[in-house]
Protein backbone atom coordinates (compact mmCIF):
# COMPACT_ATOMS: atom_id res chain seq x y z
CA UNK A 1 0.00 0.00 0.00
CA UNK A 2 0.97 3.33 -0.78
CA UNK A 3 1.59 6.16 1.68
CA UNK A 4 -0.55 9.49 1.32
CA UNK A 5 0.61 11.93 -0.80
CA UNK A 6 2.25 15.18 0.99
CA UNK A 7 0.64 17.35 -1.39
CA UNK A 8 -3.50 15.67 -1.14
CA UNK A 9 -5.22 16.46 -4.11
CA UNK A 10 -2.59 19.31 -5.73
CA UNK A 11 -0.58 15.75 -6.39
CA UNK A 12 -2.82 15.01 -9.42
CA UNK A 13 -2.14 18.07 -11.03
CA UNK A 14 1.63 19.34 -10.13
CA UNK A 15 4.49 17.64 -10.37
CA UNK A 16 6.61 18.23 -6.76
CA UNK A 17 8.53 20.98 -7.03
CA UNK A 18 13.01 21.40 -6.03
CA UNK A 19 12.19 23.12 -3.25
CA UNK A 20 9.77 21.21 -1.61
CA UNK A 21 12.26 18.87 -1.53
CA UNK A 22 14.88 20.83 -0.46
CA UNK A 23 12.62 21.74 2.52
CA UNK A 24 12.19 18.11 3.36
CA UNK A 25 15.75 17.15 2.86
CA UNK A 26 16.91 19.68 5.16
CA UNK A 27 13.82 18.91 8.45
CA UNK A 28 14.53 14.80 7.48
CA UNK A 29 17.12 13.57 5.79
CA UNK A 30 20.24 15.88 6.44
CA UNK A 31 20.49 14.64 9.74
CA UNK A 32 20.70 10.98 9.20
CA UNK A 33 23.04 10.91 6.17
CA UNK A 34 25.02 13.78 8.89
CA UNK A 35 25.55 10.74 10.94
CA UNK A 36 26.58 8.37 8.32
CA UNK A 37 28.99 11.13 7.12
CA UNK A 38 30.91 11.29 10.43
CA UNK A 39 32.06 8.21 9.83
CA UNK A 40 32.90 8.34 6.50
CA UNK A 41 36.26 10.10 6.78
CA UNK A 42 38.00 7.96 9.11
CA UNK A 43 37.04 4.72 6.80
CA UNK A 44 38.31 6.61 4.01
CA UNK A 45 41.78 6.84 5.62
CA UNK A 46 41.64 3.14 6.62
CA UNK A 47 41.00 2.05 3.19
CA UNK A 48 43.66 4.34 1.91
CA UNK A 49 46.30 2.95 4.38
CA UNK A 50 44.93 -0.33 3.89
CA UNK A 51 44.90 -0.19 0.00
CA UNK A 52 48.42 1.86 0.21
CA UNK A 53 50.66 -0.88 2.34
CA UNK A 54 49.19 -3.69 0.27
CA UNK A 55 50.62 -1.68 -3.21
CA UNK A 56 53.70 -1.00 -1.36
CA UNK A 57 54.81 -4.85 0.33
CA UNK A 58 53.29 -5.98 -3.13
CA UNK A 59 55.70 -4.22 -4.98
CA UNK A 60 58.62 -5.27 -2.65
CA UNK A 61 57.79 -8.86 -2.56
CA UNK A 62 58.09 -8.39 -6.42
CA UNK A 63 60.92 -6.81 -6.57
CA UNK A 64 62.92 -9.30 -4.34
CA UNK A 65 61.56 -12.30 -6.49
CA UNK A 66 62.15 -10.95 -9.63
CA UNK A 67 65.77 -9.48 -8.94
CA UNK A 68 66.92 -11.32 -6.33
CA UNK A 69 65.93 -15.26 -7.23
CA UNK A 70 65.53 -14.51 -10.68
CA UNK A 71 61.59 -15.45 -11.35
CA UNK A 72 59.72 -14.10 -14.56
CA UNK A 73 58.30 -10.71 -14.57
CA UNK A 74 54.64 -13.00 -14.77
CA UNK A 75 55.05 -12.87 -10.82
CA UNK A 76 53.55 -9.07 -11.14
CA UNK A 77 50.48 -10.91 -12.32
CA UNK A 78 49.88 -12.08 -9.00
CA UNK A 79 50.96 -9.74 -6.72
CA UNK A 80 48.85 -7.30 -8.59
CA UNK A 81 45.87 -9.68 -7.81
CA UNK A 82 46.75 -10.01 -4.61
CA UNK A 83 46.61 -6.24 -3.82
CA UNK A 84 43.66 -5.78 -6.38
CA UNK A 85 41.56 -8.53 -3.80
CA UNK A 86 43.16 -6.37 -0.20
CA UNK A 87 42.13 -3.40 -2.12
CA UNK A 88 38.20 -4.77 -2.74
CA UNK A 89 38.05 -6.44 0.94
CA UNK A 90 39.11 -3.01 1.99
CA UNK A 91 36.92 -1.40 0.23
CA UNK A 92 33.46 -3.60 1.36
CA UNK A 93 32.44 -1.02 4.73
CA UNK A 94 32.64 1.93 2.35
CA UNK A 95 30.27 -0.27 -0.20
CA UNK A 96 27.90 -0.81 2.68
CA UNK A 97 28.21 2.42 3.92
CA UNK A 98 27.47 4.04 0.17
CA UNK A 99 24.56 1.48 0.16
CA UNK A 100 22.95 2.59 3.84
CA UNK A 101 23.30 6.20 2.19
CA UNK A 102 21.51 4.80 -1.15
CA UNK A 103 18.57 3.12 0.96
CA UNK A 104 17.93 5.76 3.54
CA UNK A 105 17.41 8.53 1.07
CA UNK A 106 15.69 6.55 -1.24
CA UNK A 107 13.40 5.06 1.23
CA UNK A 108 12.75 9.02 2.39
CA UNK A 109 11.91 10.34 -0.67
CA UNK A 110 9.94 8.15 -1.85
CA UNK A 111 7.70 8.10 1.46
CA UNK A 112 8.21 11.86 0.93
CA UNK A 113 6.00 11.14 -2.39
CA UNK A 114 3.83 8.37 -1.12
CA UNK A 115 5.71 5.34 -2.59
CA UNK A 116 7.31 2.45 -1.41
CA UNK A 117 10.76 2.02 -2.20
CA UNK A 118 12.31 -1.49 -1.84
CA UNK A 119 16.08 -2.36 -2.91
CA UNK A 120 16.06 -5.42 -4.13
CA UNK A 121 12.40 -6.12 -6.13
CA UNK A 122 10.17 -8.64 -5.14
CA UNK A 123 6.90 -10.08 -7.36
CA UNK A 124 8.85 -9.21 -10.40
CA UNK A 125 9.30 -11.09 -13.82
CA UNK A 126 10.92 -10.25 -16.83
CA UNK A 127 9.24 -13.62 -18.48
CA UNK A 128 6.39 -11.39 -20.30
CA UNK A 129 8.54 -8.87 -21.13
CA UNK A 130 11.13 -11.03 -22.84
CA UNK A 131 8.03 -12.55 -24.82
CA UNK A 132 7.19 -8.85 -25.98
CA UNK A 133 10.17 -8.39 -26.83
CA UNK A 134 11.16 -5.42 -24.91
CA UNK A 135 14.00 -6.70 -23.81
CA UNK A 136 16.75 -9.08 -24.93
CA UNK A 137 17.35 -12.23 -24.38
CA UNK A 138 20.15 -12.55 -22.02
CA UNK A 139 21.93 -14.85 -19.14
CA UNK A 140 22.01 -13.35 -16.11
CA UNK A 141 20.04 -10.23 -14.84
CA UNK A 142 20.67 -8.10 -11.93
CA UNK A 143 17.85 -6.18 -10.46
CA UNK A 144 17.64 -3.58 -8.16
CA UNK A 145 15.76 -0.40 -6.88
CA UNK A 146 12.10 -1.74 -6.98
CA UNK A 147 9.28 1.85 -6.12
CA UNK A 148 5.99 1.04 -6.31
CA UNK A 149 2.78 2.65 -5.36
CA UNK A 150 0.27 5.71 -7.16
CA UNK A 151 1.29 8.98 -9.11
CA UNK A 152 -1.66 11.18 -9.88
CA UNK A 153 -4.27 7.72 -9.41
CA UNK A 154 -2.12 5.75 -11.89
CA UNK A 155 -0.74 2.62 -9.93
CA UNK A 156 2.62 1.46 -10.96
CA UNK A 157 5.81 -1.02 -10.18
CA UNK A 158 9.27 0.35 -11.63
CA UNK A 159 12.49 -1.38 -11.15
CA UNK A 160 16.25 -1.11 -12.71
CA UNK A 161 17.72 -4.26 -14.76
CA UNK A 162 21.17 -4.57 -15.95
CA UNK A 163 20.75 -7.38 -18.03
CA UNK A 164 23.93 -9.65 -19.63
CA UNK A 165 24.78 -12.42 -22.16
CA UNK A 166 27.10 -14.68 -21.88
CA UNK A 167 29.67 -15.92 -25.17
CA UNK A 168 32.41 -17.68 -25.45
CA UNK A 169 35.68 -17.30 -28.12
CA UNK A 170 37.68 -19.35 -29.88
CA UNK A 171 39.60 -19.84 -26.71
CA UNK A 172 37.17 -21.00 -25.01
CA UNK A 173 36.84 -17.85 -22.56
CA UNK A 174 33.85 -16.30 -21.53
CA UNK A 175 32.67 -12.90 -22.07
CA UNK A 176 30.07 -10.90 -20.59
CA UNK A 177 28.31 -8.18 -22.33
CA UNK A 178 25.44 -6.25 -20.77
CA UNK A 179 22.68 -5.85 -23.71
CA UNK A 180 20.44 -3.93 -21.27
CA UNK A 181 20.42 -1.39 -18.83
CA UNK A 182 17.81 0.83 -17.57
CA UNK A 183 14.40 1.19 -16.12
CA UNK A 184 11.33 -1.60 -16.52
CA UNK A 185 8.10 -0.43 -16.16
CA UNK A 186 4.15 -1.21 -15.72
CA UNK A 187 1.83 1.29 -15.48
CA UNK A 188 -2.20 1.20 -15.26
CA UNK A 189 -3.69 2.24 -18.61
CA UNK A 190 -7.48 4.18 -18.58
CA UNK A 191 -8.94 2.01 -21.24
CA UNK A 192 -10.33 -1.63 -21.78
CA UNK A 193 -8.68 -3.63 -24.10
CA UNK A 194 -8.17 -7.74 -24.11
CA UNK A 195 -5.15 -7.78 -26.48
CA UNK A 196 -1.84 -7.15 -27.12
CA UNK A 197 0.06 -4.15 -28.77
CA UNK A 198 3.84 -3.75 -28.95
CA UNK A 199 5.80 -0.74 -30.02
CA UNK A 200 9.24 -1.22 -31.03
CA UNK A 201 11.96 0.94 -31.83
CA UNK A 202 12.46 0.92 -35.77
CA UNK A 203 15.70 -0.95 -36.93
CA UNK A 204 15.41 0.17 -40.74
CA UNK A 205 13.94 -1.46 -43.83
CA UNK A 206 16.30 -4.79 -43.59
CA UNK A 207 16.48 -4.99 -39.71
CA UNK A 208 12.55 -4.60 -39.58
CA UNK A 209 12.27 -7.45 -41.93
CA UNK A 210 14.16 -9.93 -39.42
CA UNK A 211 12.97 -8.60 -36.46
CA UNK A 212 9.36 -9.46 -37.33
CA UNK A 213 10.09 -13.09 -37.00
CA UNK A 214 9.35 -14.60 -33.66
CA UNK A 215 6.49 -11.17 -33.05
CA UNK A 216 3.53 -11.42 -31.50
CA UNK A 217 0.51 -10.50 -33.54
CA UNK A 218 1.10 -8.89 -37.34
CA UNK A 219 2.64 -5.81 -38.22
CA UNK A 220 0.53 -2.46 -37.69
CA UNK A 221 0.68 -0.15 -40.19
CA UNK A 222 -0.51 3.31 -38.81
CA UNK A 223 -1.46 7.11 -40.35
CA UNK A 224 1.22 8.44 -39.01
CA UNK A 225 4.74 9.28 -41.09
CA UNK A 226 6.48 10.49 -38.14
CA UNK A 227 5.59 7.66 -35.99
CA UNK A 228 6.79 5.19 -37.95
CA UNK A 229 10.20 6.09 -38.66
CA UNK A 230 10.76 5.63 -34.76
CA UNK A 231 8.41 2.91 -34.21
CA UNK A 232 7.32 -0.74 -35.63
CA UNK A 233 4.01 -1.45 -33.99
CA UNK A 234 2.46 -5.32 -33.56
CA UNK A 235 -0.50 -6.31 -32.37
CA UNK A 236 -2.98 -9.31 -32.06
CA UNK A 237 -6.32 -7.21 -33.04
CA UNK A 238 -5.51 -4.34 -35.64
CA UNK A 239 -8.70 -2.57 -34.47
CA UNK A 240 -7.77 -2.72 -30.77
CA UNK A 241 -4.23 -1.57 -31.60
CA UNK A 242 -5.73 1.72 -33.44
CA UNK A 243 -8.30 2.06 -30.72
CA UNK A 244 -5.42 2.21 -28.41
CA UNK A 245 -2.69 4.17 -30.55
CA UNK A 246 -4.72 7.36 -31.11
CA UNK A 247 -3.09 10.01 -33.12
CA UNK A 248 -3.37 12.27 -29.71
CA UNK A 249 -1.79 9.25 -28.32
CA UNK A 250 1.03 8.33 -30.91
CA UNK A 251 2.20 11.86 -30.78
CA UNK A 252 2.87 11.92 -26.54
CA UNK A 253 4.82 8.70 -27.46
CA UNK A 254 7.07 10.83 -29.56
CA UNK A 255 7.43 13.63 -26.78
CA UNK A 256 8.29 10.90 -24.12
CA UNK A 257 10.65 9.41 -26.50
CA UNK A 258 12.21 12.85 -27.55
CA UNK A 259 12.75 13.52 -23.60
CA UNK A 260 14.57 10.10 -23.05
CA UNK A 261 16.47 9.73 -26.32
CA UNK A 262 15.32 8.61 -29.34
CA UNK A 263 15.56 4.41 -29.94
CA UNK A 264 15.68 4.36 -25.62
CA UNK A 265 11.91 3.46 -25.35
CA UNK A 266 9.86 0.82 -25.82
CA UNK A 267 6.23 -0.11 -24.65
CA UNK A 268 3.29 -2.62 -24.90
CA UNK A 269 -0.50 -2.40 -24.03
CA UNK A 270 -1.00 -6.00 -22.79
CA UNK A 271 -3.70 -7.67 -20.56
CA UNK A 272 -4.95 -4.17 -19.52
CA UNK A 273 -1.46 -2.86 -18.36
CA UNK A 274 1.22 -0.59 -20.62
CA UNK A 275 4.98 -2.13 -20.07
CA UNK A 276 7.93 0.35 -20.83
CA UNK A 277 11.54 -0.32 -21.26
CA UNK A 278 13.30 2.59 -21.15
CA UNK A 279 17.24 2.06 -21.54
CA UNK A 280 19.91 4.12 -19.58
CA UNK A 281 23.36 5.05 -19.24
CA UNK A 282 24.71 4.29 -15.59
CA UNK A 283 22.92 3.26 -12.70
CA UNK A 284 19.82 5.79 -11.32
CA UNK A 285 19.26 6.26 -8.14
CA UNK A 286 22.80 6.25 -6.98
CA UNK A 287 22.79 10.09 -6.11
CA UNK A 288 26.72 10.33 -5.99
CA UNK A 289 29.61 8.27 -5.00
CA UNK A 290 31.20 7.26 -1.45
CA UNK A 291 34.08 9.85 -2.19
CA UNK A 292 31.96 12.73 -1.67
CA UNK A 293 30.42 14.53 1.03
CA UNK A 294 27.20 12.28 1.61
CA UNK A 295 25.27 15.57 3.05
CA UNK A 296 25.80 17.25 -0.35
CA UNK A 297 22.58 18.66 -1.46
CA UNK A 298 23.86 17.89 -5.20
CA UNK A 299 23.95 13.99 -4.24
CA UNK A 300 20.18 14.11 -3.60
CA UNK A 301 19.09 16.59 -6.61
CA UNK A 302 20.27 14.16 -9.00
CA UNK A 303 17.85 11.24 -7.03
CA UNK A 304 15.20 13.80 -7.20
CA UNK A 305 15.67 14.28 -11.25
CA UNK A 306 15.67 10.47 -11.60
CA UNK A 307 12.65 10.08 -9.48
CA UNK A 308 11.09 12.74 -11.69
CA UNK A 309 11.52 9.90 -14.77
CA UNK A 310 8.04 8.70 -13.31
CA UNK A 311 5.74 11.90 -13.22
CA UNK A 312 7.47 12.59 -16.67
CA UNK A 313 6.20 9.42 -18.26
CA UNK A 314 2.89 10.07 -16.79
CA UNK A 315 2.52 13.22 -17.67
CA UNK A 316 3.87 12.93 -20.98
CA UNK A 317 1.33 10.01 -21.48
CA UNK A 318 -1.50 11.60 -19.57
CA UNK A 319 -1.80 8.45 -17.89
CA UNK A 320 -4.30 10.06 -15.29
CA UNK A 321 -6.56 10.47 -17.76
CA UNK A 322 -9.43 8.41 -18.19
CA UNK A 323 -9.70 9.21 -22.45
CA UNK A 324 -11.43 8.33 -25.51
CA UNK A 325 -8.85 10.25 -27.44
Amino acid sequence: MSHPSPWGEKAHTDSPTMESFQGFYERDLKGELAALEQERPAMLRRFYLITGAAVSVGLTIAFVLIVMTGMKPDILIVVAMAVAGIGYLAFRPLARMQENAKVRTMTSLCRFLGLNYHLKPSGVSLTRLGELDLIPSYHESKLEDQIEGDVRGVDFNLFEARLIKRTRDSKGRTRRTTVFRGLLCEFDFHKNFTGTTIITRDHTRLGNFFAKFGKIGERIKLEDPQFEKLFEVYGTDQVESRYLLTPAFMERIRDLNAVVGSGNLQLAFDRGRLLLALKKDGNSFEGGHIFSDLTDITRIEKTIKELMVIYNIVDKLRLELETKI
